[in-house]
């Protein structure tokens, strides 16, 4: 799986489904996001999303007869690990060093950020 790039819509979706680690159907789907739920989306937008994340590898889709359901494939740390690997090699060439200077804006780390991101490197 490559880079994965989601619309604030389809983040929304996904950031719905990690609540609770699920297989939705389409109906629960249409119930929170459609026409008559929180974005007031048409079926037709709706499907379109859930074809996109599937075709991105976020979500899977199961069909039984004509019902469909979607499954996260992705846990919120897989999704941030992923992301994060776009920016550093998108940005920073895959350098970590060239992204700390220009997340530090080329200053040093105080002393407790330091101590910090050594904790972490050793674990």
């Amino acid at each position: 799986m490559n880079e994965i790039i989601l619309s604030e819509s389809e983040k929304e979706i996904v950031d719905w489904m990690w609540k609770e680690n699920k297989e939705y159907s389409y109906k629960e789907i249409f119930q929170k996001f459609g026409e008559n739920g929180n974005k007031g989306w048409k079926k037709q937008t709706l499907s379109t999303f859930l074809t996109r994340m599937e075709k991105k590898g976020v979500i899977s889709i199961r069909k039984e007869g004509t019902k469909c359901y979607y499954k996260i494939v992705l846990n919120k740390q897989q999704y941030d690990k992923k992301r994060a690997e776009h920016v550093l090699n998108s940005y920073f060439s895959g350098s970590l060093n060239q992204f700390m200077v220009a997340l530090t804006g080329g200053e040093t780390l105080s002393d407790d950020d330091a101590d910090e991101l050594r904790k972490f490197l050793e674990d």
